[in-house]
């Protein structure tokens, strides 16, 4: 999984899943990016009845800057 987060918005723009349980990943991410709102937001949540979704607070805490080449 990897999310693309504006540094200066903290909003999400992107994000790529490939794997088993994606598929209930993608609905909270599409939540946030719907509601225009910072990462932080789906990174302070833990989802309840999930198994993948639980991994977002742990991906969203390791965000790293975009270097580009």
């Amino acid at each position: 999984m990897k999310v693309l987060v504006n540094a200066e918005s903290n909003q999400i723009l992107a994000a790529s899943l490939l794997g088993t349980g994606c598929d209930e990943v993608i609905h909270g991410i599409l939540d946030v990016m719907y509601a225009k709102a910072p990462y932080t937001v789906l990174q302070r949540t833990m989802p309840i009845h999930r198994t993948v979704s639980e991994l977002l607070p742990t991906l969203l805490s390791d965000l790293q800057p975009l270097h580009r080449s």
